[in-house]
């Protein structure tokens, strides 16, 4: 089970590693066996001989003694790009030959289905589930911030004389233009029927010097038929019928303890749904680099903590061998579901990963981030986008949110070069 200690544990080895190392907590490998032995993952780009790492980059090869624990240490190389073969299961990858139908529009919506908006036209991720936003009880879609938003950074951390870019648009007259979302995703140009609603609020990402445990973002959605109550709580494909709960921070905490079948369902590499395509929790607790973030019109490393890392294991549940792509580009904002002895639960949302690694935001922060709650498949309201208002306060800032008049508004980037809005 991760605790407190040991998070607090990777950050340290976080931030004193370098800039292309992870570091997580799960099972030490031994002679590419699983063993019993609990451990602190060193994520490492490549394996090297170590008379080739400079000697302030050497991974250390310590203990770490908690009160009643020992957990040692572990490097796994990530990153390595190989082809599709033998051991993995032929059978799942047929994507890469036929796209999935989750890239097709889909009328009522569910979670897994190809998604973009209009300030991300050419980009495309996927809509993750539906769920409740806790003030309002209305109806919102959830997917990754980097799906929907151009660029999700603080203003604060923003050089005031480089490119300006939001979630809306400034069209003639200093008027807002909605960042209007899209199912499917995948036409640059897409008709006005695919238009399913529009960007309403994300979790902005801190640059430098702060914590980034979410990659998140909410769009309002539309009645019948791009929702029905129904239908729209499901996971498209997936063969569970019921609402799907959200975990509990102790579920996600023993992931690794109880070790649930892993399902998903993305715009890219389809239905991820138990054998003979497994997925598994490999690591808890990460901190990671992540690269590809727009900061400004330059792709850029953010550092992401306390995130959950998934695999495609080969001998399922053994994690000694495992597959390529776990997930792909383009499954960005897909959920990430957990089978507790038959109860399907959303334990995080997934949103970037190497040949073998997935990443995914635990829920319970995506939940908290973003202020919403799981859906009962009950009837609720929708947002009226004939509401949303836009304020504008003087200055850059890192204030998330900012209450005016007894409303909460939500950062979405700067208005001009000295008011962000």
């Amino acid at each position: 089970m991760i605790t407190d200690e040991i998070k607090k544990i990777i950050e340290e080895l976080f931030n004193a590693t370098p800039s292309d190392v992870g570091v997580g907590y799960g099972t030490k490998i031994k002679n590419g066996e699983m063993t019993n032995e609990e451990s602190i993952i060193f994520f490492v780009p490549e394996k090297l001989p170590s008379n080739l790492i400079p000697e302030n980059e050497l991974i250390p090869d310590v203990e770490f003694v908690l009160s009643d624990r020992v957990l040692k240490t572990d490097v796994i190389e990530v990153g390595i790009i190989k082809p599709f073969s033998p051991p993995c299961d032929p059978s799942c990858y047929d994507w890469a030959s036929t796209p999935p139908t989750n890239r097709l529009q889909h009328r009522p919506i569910k979670g897994g289905i190809s998604l973009t908006s209009q300030t991300k036209l050419g980009h495309v991720g996927t809509l993750g589930f539906i769920a409740v936003d806790t003030a309002t009880q209305a109806l919102v879609g959830v997917t990754n911030n980097h799906v929907v938003i151009r660029d999700a950074s603080y203003t604060s951390q923003r050089n005031p004389s480089g490119l300006i870019e939001n979630e809306y648009d400034i069209i003639s007259g200093g008027s807002v233009e909605p960042d209007s979302a899209f199912q499917n995703g995948e036409s640059s140009s897409p008709a006005p029927a695919a238009m399913i609603g529009q960007v309403v609020r994300y979790v902005p990402i801190s640059v430098s010097g702060g914590i980034n445990k979410v990659d998140g973002a909410l769009i309002s959605v539309k009645s019948s038929p791009v929702i029905d109550i129904t239908q729209s709580f499901k996971q498209f494909g997936l063969t569970y019928n019921s609402p799907y709960v959200f975990a509990t921070t102790e579920e996600i905490d023993n992931l690794l303890t109880t070790n649930p079948m892993l399902f998903s369902s993305g715009r890219s590499t389809g239905v991820k749904q138990g054998l003979p395509c497994p997925l598994r929790t490999f690591s808890l607790g990460a901190s990671m680099p992540v690269s590809g973030y727009n900061i400004q019109g330059t792709l850029t490393t953010i550092p992401f903590t306390d995130i959950i890392g998934f695999v495609r294991p080969v001998n399922d549940p053994s994690l000694s061998t495992i597959c390529v792509y776990p997930i792909y580009p383009g499954d960005s904002g897909s959920a990430l579901v957990a089978d507790f002895n038959g109860t399907s639960k959303i334990v995080g949302l997934v949103f970037a990963g190497s040949d073998y690694y997935g990443l995914a935001c635990r829920i319970d922060h995506v939940a908290s981030e973003l202020g919403i709650q799981s859906w009962d498949g009950t009837n609720k309201p929708y947002v009226d986008p004939t509401t949303i208002t836009y304020i504008t306060v003087p200055g850059f800032n890192s204030v998330k949110t900012q209450v005016s008049g007894g409303d909460t508004y939500w950062q979405v980037g700067a208005y001009n070069l000295t008011i962000p809005c």
